[in-house]
């Protein structure tokens, strides 16, 4: 998980230190895709809906609400204030209600509505909506109080509008190399969308040896990686005789051009 954060589902389960001790999260699923990517020209507009499950036995209150999102290679993630990402999509998105109560076993469907404006826009731009079970006291004992820890569930759905066919897809390798440690012959890079639009890569890679024979390769396919986003890949090849290697690394973004680097590793 840690080496590709841009999931198609993103679930975040922050810990808490809370006064009155047995507070429970809501048994609360989100049963809609976590990734919505839609097609649309400046001035279009298209609507969506998040379907949120409760499991439990009792109503629930769900908080829905917007944040920005980027992540990278290094594992980390960010969820800054709506709109403040220059390719943020947050405004254009209104949700039919900030808040719902999902009866015990039920389903709720939350609809919201896209509106691209009528700028001149290219590429993909994108933002989550959150949906948050609402923490629940539980009963405490009399004249009691003591720090518990609790569990805050969210889900994040991302919105993705990518404008027509526009903006660049541009690939770009970063610390490619071995992985220190391991057992056995395996390589990590990172790879960096540098474009204007989203999309999901293709990777390859060729390892020969030094006589020039092909001894090993692998591909993988990976979520949709934002511009300015980056991932960490991961190729294991198994055991290799020790040795120097050409890693020959190929990034498939969908368009006609096939992005390639070349490496030497040792093993």
């Amino acid at each position: 998980m840690s080496r590709l954060r841009a999931t198609l589902q993103l679930l975040i389960v922050s810990t808490l230190a809370l006064i009155a001790a047995g507070r429970l999260p809501a048994q609360i699923s989100v049963l809609s895709k976590t990734v919505e990517e839609r097609v649309a020209a400046p001035g279009e507009g298209y609507a969506g809906r998040i379907t949120i499950q409760n499991t439990g036995s009792t109503a629930e209150t769900v908080r829905l609400y917007q944040t920005d999102y980027q992540f990278s290679a290094d594992g980390t993630s960010s969820f800054d204030a709506a709109g403040r990402q220059t390719r943020s999509n947050a405004a254009w998105i209104s949700l039919q209600a900030p808040q719902v109560t999902v009866p015990a076993g039920a389903l709720v469907t939350v609809p919201y509505s896209v509106n691209v404006p009528t700028d001149s826009l290219r590429g993909t731009f994108w933002s989550v909506i959150m949906i948050e079970g609402a923490m629940k006291p539980a009963a405490a004992a009399r004249g009691k109080q003591e720090v518990g820890l609790g569990t805050v569930v969210r889900y994040a759905v991302q919105v993705a509008t990518h404008i027509g066919q526009s903006g660049s897809r541009t690939v770009k390798f970063t610390k490619a190399g071995v992985v220190p440690g391991d057992t056995s012959a395996a390589i990590e890079l990172d790879v960096n969308d540098t474009g204007e639009r989203a999309y999901r890569p293709v990777l390859r890679v060729e390892l020969y040896d030094a006589s020039g024979v092909l001894r090993a390769q692998g591909k993988q396919s990976r979520g949709l990686l934002y511009p300015g986003s980056s991932l960490r890949q991961h190729f294991d090849f198994g055991k290799l005789p020790a040795g120097t290697y050409k890693a020959v690394i190929f990034a498939d973004t969908g368009e006609d051009t096939v992005y390639a680097s070349q490496y030497t590793v040792v093993f």
